[in-house]
């Protein structure tokens, strides 16, 4: 592959051996059970995968997207909801404290979360307004030496495992529709008074990603708790949630490519009138030829828009793109697996069905793909160069 080089090779070859021993074992189980995957989230920070993109001086490997984009698509071959995890935990809320963080703020809680010390989770999405924050509630009032808020937020990664909490609330009396200015982030630590956990929601796939609520009630907070500017981490939080919807590209890639080879395998091993379905039947060879082609032109697409994010460009249309795309091709060659396997494609012990309910919560999960598609009409009116 064009893409690979020694470093990336390396790190494919030992991510590999990470998902074969521990991850796949696991997968079906967590799924089950839809339980977080602690234990390979630990193992994931033990082996520098969650600190990929994070700089050497802060515990991370210093690498680049491109590494990150290979080891989201191996481990989502096995298990897309510990990439979902890892998303959130490093890419968003790792994401935030990278570019805001005092130096004190990145040693004190970058450094042990990008080896797994620590969990993170992002604090952004409101039940009213959705991706549009003009609506939001959740707002944080300066008393004295202390930040008071009062809200809550929906639809929450890694809630209840998390050991601290990157939380956006409004501390302006406007906001700003055009700049988005008028949103603070603040470091809030999981065993902070006022801070209510809900329960992590039973949803269609994405089972074991402790997803669900959290709300605020006269939650206080030292005034060192800001991240980044008063009024201004909404440029910070687009960046952070672009390179999250980065990954999704990969990982629709590694959900497609699963799904693909258990199909590929079954069609070769199913005999029907005593040949394998593979040679029997037309219709088999050419729905695998055509999830083939999908997952082909899916990985040109990731990996040449993560090539131009590594020479700088912040891709923030095309990581939207990837978000699109990848759900959309995961879901479709899920979908043609499950077919190919007929009845027991339904059944949940067998596997294959599993890739098909992530890829459809891919396309909604952390942004729509519909509100993705009006960011891009956005950013396709900026000048050039924005996206």
């Amino acid at each position: 592959m064009w893409y690979l080089n020694d470093e990336r090779t390396l790190m494919r070859d030992a991510t590999r051996d990470f998902v074969d021993q521990e991850v796949r074992p696991k997968a079906l189980e967590i799924d089950r059970a839809d339980r977080f995957p602690m234990e390979l989230f630990k193992r994931a920070g033990e082996l520098g995968l969650l600190g990929i993109t994070v700089p050497e001086q802060y515990g991370g490997l210093g690498s680049d997207y491109t590494t990150l984009a290979i080891v989201m698509e191996e481990i989502a071959k096995a298990s897309p909801v510990l990439c979902v995890a890892m998303g959130a935990h490093s890419q968003l809320a790792g994401g935030m404290l990278r570019m805001l963080g005092t130096e004190e703020q990145k040693q004190r809680y970058l450094v042990p979360a990008a080896t797994g010390e620590i969990i993170l989770a992002c604090g952004s999405t409101e039940s009213a307004g959705g991706a549009d924050h003009e609506e939001h509630s959740t707002r944080a009032v300066l008393d004295g030496d202390e930040w008071v808020i009062n809200g809550g937020k929906v639809l929450i990664s890694n809630i209840g495992v998390a050991d601290v909490y990157i939380v956006l609330a409004i501390t302006a009396d406007h906001v700003d529709p055009v700049t988005k200015t008028g949103f603070s982030a603040f470091i809030v630590p999981a065993d902070t008074p006022g801070l209510e956990i809900g329960s992590a929601e039973h949803k269609l796939g994405w089972h074991g990603s402790a997803t669900g609520s959290i709300s605020f009630r006269d939650m206080r907070l030292p005034k060192d708790a800001i991240l980044g500017p008063q009024d201004g981490c909404m440029q910070a939080m687009f960046v952070s949630a672009t390179d999250e919807f980065l990954t999704c590209g990969p990982v629709g890639l590694g959900i497609a490519e699963g799904a693909y080879e258990m199909a590929f395998t079954y069609s070769m091993q199913r005999v029907q009138h005593g040949q394998p379905m593979y040679d029997r039947f037309q219709v088999t060879r050419h729905k695998l030829a055509h999830m083939w082609m999908d997952i082909e032109e899916l990985r040109g697409l990731v990996y040449s828009v993560h090539a131009e994010r590594d020479a700088g460009d912040l891709q923030l249309a095309q990581g939207r793109m990837l978000k699109i795309r990848g759900s959309e091709i995961s879901e479709r060659v899920a979908r043609d697996a499950i077919q190919l396997y007929g009845g027991l494609g339904t059944i949940v012990e067998t596997g294959v069905e599993r890739y098909w309910r992530d890829a459809k919560v891919l396309a909604i999960g952390g942004a729509s793909v519909e509100a993705m598609q009006e960011e891009i009409t956005q950013l396709l009116k900026a000048p050039a160069g924005a996206h």
